[in-house]
């Protein structure tokens, strides 16, 4: 298997935040950036994927087709730690080795249970984790995001919300998605310079909300909360 971390004009940034969680990952930049990555992180390898190859969609399909091994797990370049949060208080973990650990464990069990696509919960609050259901086979997954197979399966018209779709369409074909909710790797969403955030706008995520309710209807959920937008998927297993 493969570790991937997706970034974007953050060569000075992303090795103290998930590079130094997953030391063994490969980062996946744009041709245009490689010197300024190369020259930031010369002890990591880069990968480089085409200028125009921009937005979550576009770049996860690349990734899964050109990445040799059939096993990716993606990271976004800004997680600066992963929290445990089965037990009464959350349990921040940094430590490299315990990252990768995990990493490969979940995506063992997605391996074994010939499960498309796998991650971790993105709700870092122990009172929403329900000790006896640890894994959820019916929601979406963000900021590490991993893939078994070699079938591209992201809508490339989807910039920003790709995920979302993916998972749906993944619970459509292969019935179940495999998401650990017992820890939640913690990034820093819609903040900060570089990475997806040229491309975010409040008239695109709108746009591309709309587009994911006329897709999906009664599976999809939108809620405004305190001044944010979740989006839950509701199907029912």
């Amino acid at each position: 298997m493969k570790f991937i971390v997706i970034s974007k004009g953050r060569a000075n940034s992303v090795y103290g935040k998930t590079l130094r969680l997953v030391p063994d990952a490969l980062v996946c930049v744009a041709e245009s950036e490689a010197k300024d990555y190369r020259k930031a992180l010369p002890a990591f390898k880069i990968i480089t994927h085409p200028d125009d190859v921009v937005g979550i969609g576009p770049l996860r399909n690349w990734v899964t087709t050109n990445v040799s091994d059939g096993t990716c797990i993606m990271l976004d370049d800004d997680i600066s730690c992963v929290y445990d949060q089965s037990q009464l208080r959350k349990i921040r973990i940094e430590d490299p080795q315990h990252c990768m650990a995990i990493l490969e464990r979940t995506a063992i069990v997605a391996q074994e249970a010939k499960v498309r696509l796998f991650g971790y919960t993105q709700m870092a609050r122990p009172l929403a984790y329900k000790p006896f259901e640890p894994i959820s086979l019916s929601t979406w997954m963000g900021g590490v995001v991993g893939v078994n197979g070699k079938d591209p399966i992201w809508d490339e018209s989807l910039l920003l919300r790709a995920d979302i779709d993916a998972c749906l369409r993944s619970i459509m074909k292969d019935r179940i998605v495999l998401v650990d909710s017992r820890y939640c790797w913690i990034h820093a969403r819609f903040e900060g310079k570089g990475g997806n955030n040229t491309l975010r706008s409040s008239a695109r995520h709108q746009a591309e909300i709309g587009r994911l309710l006329l897709r999906w209807g009664r599976y999809l959920k939108v809620k405004k909360e305190k001044g944010t937008t979740r989006l839950v998927i509701r199907v029912v297993r």
